[in-house]
């Protein structure tokens, strides 16, 4: 556990570290577009695969079996997307004005991509924390490249918040090459490839399309802060988004270690009191960390508090009811019922693109209010679904 919170401190100060020695606000609001746009693709790339593995090994007959056939997919699903990644970068570097950003958005596409997957396979073979090992080792690896052109006075460059990234992505994209073409497989049964993806699609794609839409939302204002906001209000909503992550990062870390308790209980409309009392405890005390944070940067660095303590709470109270809201709709999942996620989605999709239709304000100020109201009612109507399904707190 000591490990995971050391991880996931690092992951939220590597940003803040590049803004505070620095100085560039581009840079910085740079490094949150990157990861921005990757946060919208991989629910796409992965394919579902990582929420159904748990599904799949409630219900199979041979969880060992299943944890295999889980691993052989994977890792040829890794080799299909680096291959489009490698051919993108091609693209992009002889066929157009070459983008830099693409290289960093392909190698953190995959490192995420693997990292997800392991923290699922790890924790259902109860040993959640090598998962841990593989994203620490990466991420002190870029932390140590940034102290260290720091302290020698060199100049700042993006590649030294992904190498770690970069150098994982690609020694397992080696591993995978020779696990798939060189080693024996004569125990791969291709036909259970094809059943697996298959049934992963059918399982999972109201899931893809239902965390592609809230990921999009959320993400919608650093996707853009490049072209539609100026560099200030740009790296308000990123500082601010950055800070916010700390909720997201205690909701994932008990996740990570309660999922597999939510997902094995056998009474489906069975909400547990005991896990969600204790996540919605770290929850909350996460929640006013956050807050007490934020407004102290803002009353140091702003003059008109105001207007960027306002934004500041729209965007901090949408991350703690989207964690929330998140929580809550893992028991779709365990009932294959994904379908209802999708159709949250959708309606939360609907009312954050009516209000910035119709909203004739400030981009930042727009964006803020609809990822705020757009999450709000989604979980009010959510947990209005769960009462209607007749879902019992026990």
């Amino acid at each position: 556990m000591a490990l995971s919170y050391l991880d996931k401190a690092i992951i939220f100060l590597l940003p803040l570290l590049v803004f505070q020695f620095f100085k560039d606000q581009r840079v910085y609001v740079s490094i949150e577009y990157i990861y921005s746009i990757t946060t919208v693709i991989i629910p796409l790339v992965d394919l579902g695969l990582a929420g159904y593995f748990f599904y799949a090994y409630r219900n199979s007959d041979n969880q060992e079996a299943t944890l295999k056939i889980f691993v052989k997919t994977f890792q040829r699903l890794y080799l299909l997307i680096s291959c489009i990644g490698l051919v993108l970068i091609a693209v992009n570097y002889y066929g157009f004005e070459y983008e830099p950003f693409i290289v960093f958005i392909v190698s953190r596409l995959l490192f995420v991509l693997a990292t997800v997957f392991f923290a699922s396979y790890y924790r259902l073979t109860n040993k959640p924390e090598k998962a841990v090992y593989i994203t620490l080792f990466s991420n002190v690896l870029s932390l140590s490249f940034l102290f260290a052109y720091f302290f020698s006075g060199l100049e700042f460059s993006l590649w030294l918040i992904f190498i770690g990234q970069i150098l994982f992505s690609v020694f397992y994209l080696f591993k995978c090459v020779i696990d798939v073409f060189f080693k024996e497989n004569k125990d791969f049964d291709n036909h259970k490839l094809k059943k697996l993806i298959l049934s992963t699609l059918l399982f999972s794609w109201p899931s893809l399309l239902q965390v592609f839409i809230m990921m999009y939302i959320t993400n919608y204002g650093k996707m853009h802060v490049l072209t539609k906001m100026n560099l200030d209000d740009g790296v308000l909503l990123s500082l601010v988004q950055r800070f916010s992550m700390l909720i997201f990062l205690t909701h994932s870390s008990i996740w990570a270690f309660i999922i597999k308790d939510i997902y094995v209980e056998k009474n489906l409309f069975v909400i547990r009191r005991n896990l969600l009392y204790k996540y919605l405890g770290f929850l909350t005390l996460a929640l006013v960390f956050v807050i007490i944070v934020t407004e102290i940067y803002l009353v140091y660095n702003y003059v008109d508090l105001f207007r960027v303590t306002s934004i500041s709470a729209l965007i901090i109270g949408q991350t703690f009811f989207a964690c929330i809201y998140a929580y809550l709709e893992m028991h779709y999942g365990r009932e294959n019922k994904n379908i209802i996620k999708l159709y949250l989605a959708l309606f939360s999709a609907f009312v954050f693109i009516m209000l910035l239709i119709l909203l004739d304000i400030n981009f930042l100020e727009r964006i803020s209010i609809a990822m705020f109201v757009s999450t709000f009612t989604s979980l009010l109507l959510s947990i209005f679904v769960l009462y209607k399904r007749n879902y019992k707190i026990a």
